[in-house]
């Protein structure tokens, strides 16, 4: 059974994996980026949710959003320098 080493991303949160949990990690951050940049492309300005007090917001800020899209990309290439060592 492959050694698990453990690992610490820039954010500080650790994890402790092997090469295929770094695989498994890798895939569904890319899955979690391609979504937010895919609703990150899609959002119109018409796309807002009352907030029950007169005004509206959307559901998703472009802030979030954009925040979102950072963390994976820098997950991505945490995990992708991980996986090459």
């Amino acid at each position: 059974m492959p050694q698990k080493k453990q690992y610490r991303y820039s954010t500080g949160e650790t994890i402790e994996a092997d090469a295929e949990d770094l695989k498994r990690l890798l895939r569904e951050n890319q899955e979690y980026l391609d979504n937010y940049l895919d609703l990150y492309g899609s959002l119109e300005d018409d796309e807002y949710v009352a907030r029950g007090n007169g005004f509206c917001d959307r559901k998703f800020s472009d802030d979030f959003i954009e925040g979102q899209i950072a963390k994976y990309r820098a997950r991505i290439a945490e995990l992708e320098a991980w996986l090459a060592e």
